[in-house]
């Protein structure tokens, strides 16, 4: 039988293609990498192969083209991507299992050149695997650098800013509203007013992120009282005449009906 050495150059393979399965599953973007069973993902490479759903050599024709435009992304990110894992699936396969039965089955004399045809194999495997993972990480980052994505990260940021805006508000305009004047706040729109009067010489200095218009920050501050149950609460807690729930109006049978938040219809 032949001696374990006859196979060594092909262990550096195999250990190759096991570091490139493992480097393109973790490499997922996070959403996805949570989610992945990696023992499954690459299992069900093996099955399809095993069970002759796929002949893994097709893969070594498809040729790795520029994505034209018109053609989805997502779905040559895909391709790419399960090229990659398969190969490096089948390179692993062929040195495990063919390597194995030609040393326990063949002659020593006809070992060699059996295994060097399993070798040819694996080494166009791997070389295969390692192309489609370079397409696949290169599709990605256009996709990440995109136009659209671009813009869906500057909403996202804007949104969020926005957030911040509205939390940043929400705890000045009650640390303002608990300090109580001498016979309450006289009304939610002259409360907002006096506030916004106070805050927004802080607003350029501190470079907060609330409106720029000593009026428009009146405004907001005036629908936050009366519109967020929270800011409403420590207005009425120190006010002269609290405010009554908002009242929402719904058509029921062609007539308009108010409905107070808590106690249903109201007259």
């Amino acid at each position: 039988m032949s001696d374990v050495t006859t196979i060594d150059p092909w262990q550096m393979i195999f250990d190759k293609a096991g570091d490139l399965v493992d480097a393109i599953l973790h490499e997922q973007p996070k959403s996805e990498f949570d989610a992945i069973d990696f023992e499954n993902a690459i299992n069900s490479k093996a099955i399809e192969i095993v069970w002759g759903k796929i002949d893994p050599e097709d893969d070594w024709s498809v040729v790795i083209r520029p994505v034209k435009k018109g053609v989805k992304l997502d779905d040559k990110i895909e391709e790419h991507f399960n090229i990659a894992l398969r190969q490096g699936v089948f390179a692993r396969m062929l040195y495990e299992e063919s390597m194995r039965k030609i040393i326990k089955n063949y002659t020593e004399s006809s070992q060699p050149g059996e295994l060097f045809k399993v070798g040819d194999k694996m080494i166009l495997a791997f070389a295969c695997a390692e192309q489609h993972a370079t397409a696949w990480r290169i599709l990605k980052d256009v996709k990440n650098n995109s136009y659209e994505v671009k813009q869906e990260k500057a909403r996202a940021a804007t949104q969020e800013k926005k957030e911040e805006g509205e939390i940043l508000l929400r705890g000045l305009v009650k640390g303002a509203l608990s300090k109580r004047p001498v016979h309450g706040w006289q009304g939610h729109v002259r409360a907002a007013q006096t506030i916004a009067k106070t805050l927004f010489p802080l607003i350029d200095e501190y470079r907060l992120p609330l409106p720029s218009s000593e009026d428009k920050l009146s405004e907001r501050i005036e629908k936050l009282i009366f519109r967020e149950p929270s800011v409403r609460k420590v207005y009425n807690e120190n006010a002269k005449h609290p405010l009554e729930e908002p009242t929402k109006v719904r058509e029921v049978g062609g007539v308009r009906v108010a409905y107070s938040r808590d106690s249903g219809p109201v007259g």
